[in-house]
């Protein structure tokens, strides 16, 4: 929807010149130039590296540039914080969702601008109450106010951040990533609020690597390329965005089988390496049943809550199983710990990435080694040597970008970040792996790299079991699809049978209107 605000002559709100911003050796910015205009929803896009998050970075105070100026509203804007972004009337929510965990929602929606009554104390009912009109007003439920954040799925975090940055009527609101985990229902909601917002005069700045999200989220489109201006388009063309992100040829992600050619020496007699039976995690799910064979791809979808990411963090022994059965080639398993599904043959990837996933403070290649030190150990001393050699084997084997192996992995764009955790879990071998949202906020090009290694991987005989909320990723790459709806599967559909709105119809607990 075309907005209304920016019909007129506006002067830009936000203006950047020759921004510059360097992390070691690595050119994050190089002289980008950027504006946006009251009212006005511009669309950032590139590869996974390009600069966008930093960019976006520099705007919220996370990141001083090296070089450049910006302005706001025609003062010259120098943030020296996060909070001195915010006070000054840009706010950003992040493609990880960053609140405060052991906080409530509602105490999150407030942090740093608690009402008060004229006495100075504490109004608790008041900012309940204007937390309840603000999450029902964005169709969030209410009931959540009272529960911590860290309780919170990925989704329905991200969804309080957003309100969180839709309650401080921000001048500029940066958005990166904001549909990665959230169904398509929801990211509609999100669509609605955002053409709502532009049109009440908000500069909507907006991260995407989805183009189906293209003619729904922009007026205009800004390309940035190895940290550089590579161009910018007033109308959605894809070939076009994707000739000036990269040289590289991007294709559509095709709906056909990748892992039902695995070969007799990987399916045969004892095809089955995972089998489920009546699976129950109280308050979680209930009675799940389902099987993945060698070299088969089996996908799970759901709405939030539905139990998804609840499911995968049974089988690894993180979530504790009240009753049902887990086979695992062939015998009777169940997990103690995530370090014992490991060591039986269970990989698994998480969602958050940033949380549960790399070790921040460590290097590339300590992230890639870090599931595999036992095996690299001899009498309790560990074999630099072999560390090196695997490290780089599965460095290669992934195409990760990074300076080296000693560059920390926070320096790394979120595409390359995943590409070395799924090194890291191949390199342990596993018979089977579970994917939970494998390609979330990764570049087009990297999300086919990224679908390729899976094909590849099934194509040698390992189990997946993937999870998305990408329609499209897993009607493309499943070879059965398993739908949840509060915590239990209410249908089962195979690859030639399975549609969007058959898969829809059954997330949602009955059909569509």
């Amino acid at each position: 929807m075309k907005n209304t605000v920016t019909d007129s002559n506006h002067l830009p709100v936000l203006v950047a010149e020759s921004i510059s911003k360097s992390f070691g050796v690595t050119h994050a910015l190089t002289k980008v130039d950027f504006s946006i205009q009251q009212g006005e929803r511009v669309a950032v896009m590139g590869e996974n590296g390009a600069g966008k998050s930093t960019l976006m970075k520099v705007f919220a105070g996370v990141h001083a540039p090296d070089s450049g100026i910006m302005s706001l509203n025609g003062d010259r804007y120098s943030p020296s914080s996060p909070i001195d972004a915010i006070a000054s009337g840009i706010a950003t929510v992040y493609q990880e969702p960053s609140g405060f965990g052991h906080l409530t929602v509602l105490e999150n929606l407030f942090m740093g601008r608690q009402e008060t009554s004229r006495f100075g104390i504490l109004d608790s009912r008041g900012m309940a109450q204007s937390g309840r009109s603000l999450l029902d007003s964005l169709g969030i439920p209410s009931k959540l106010l009272g529960r911590e954040m860290r309780s919170l799925s990925l989704a329905e975090q991200q969804l309080v951040l957003i309100a969180r940055a839709v309650s401080r009527e921000a001048k500029v609101l940066i958005l990166d990533e904001p549909t990665s985990i959230l169904t398509k229902s929801e990211s509609e909601r999100l669509f609605d609020l955002v053409d709502d917002l532009s049109n009440k005069g908000t500069a909507i700045c907006y991260i995407t690597h989805r183009f189906d999200e293209l003619d729904r989220v922009a007026d205009r489109f800004v390309v940035l390329r190895d940290g550089k201006n590579s161009g910018e388009i007033s109308h959605p063309d894809r070939n076009k965005i994707l000739d000036m992100m990269g040289s590289r040829t991007m294709t559509e992600t095709k709906n056909e089988p990748v892992s039902k050619d695995a070969g007799e020496d990987v399916r045969g007699v004892s095809d089955e390496q995972l089998v489920v039976k009546g699976l129950s995690s109280s308050g979680h799910f209930s009675d799940i049943s389902f099987k993945v064979d060698k070299g088969e791809i089996v996908g799970l979808y759901g709405l939030i809550g539905a139990g998804r990411t609840e499911v995968a963090l049974a089988l690894f022994g993180e979530l504790p199983i009240d009753s049902g059965e887990i086979i695992f080639k062939g015998e009777l398993y169940r997990p103690k710990s995530s370090q014992d599904s490991l060591s039986s043959g269970i990989a698994y990837l998480p969602e958050d990435r940033k949380i549960q996933g790399i070790f921040q403070f460590m290097n590339v290649g300590e992230n890639t080694s870090a599931a595999m030190l036992r095996s690299l150990a001899k009498w309790g001393v560990l074999s630099r040597f072999k560390e090196r050699t695997i490290v780089r084997d599965a460095m290669n084997a992934f195409s990760v970008k990074a300076a080296g192996t000693g560059a920390l992995i926070t320096s790394l764009s979120g595409g390359n970040q995943q590409k070395v955790l799924l090194a890291r879990l191949i390199a342990t071998r596993p018979d089977l792996l579970i994917l939970d949202e494998p390609t979330r906020g990764i570049d087009v090009g990297t999300k086919q790299e990224i679908h390729q290694n899976i094909a590849d991987l099934a194509k040698s005989g390992v189990a997946i079991l993937m999870i998305s909320s990408e329609l499209p990723e897993i009607l493309a790459r499943a070879d059965r699809i398993h739908v949840l709806h509060e915590g239990s599967i209410v249908r089962t559909l195979e690859r030639d049978e399975a549609t969007e709105s058959l898969i829809l119809e059954a997330a949602v607990g009955g059909e569509l209107d």
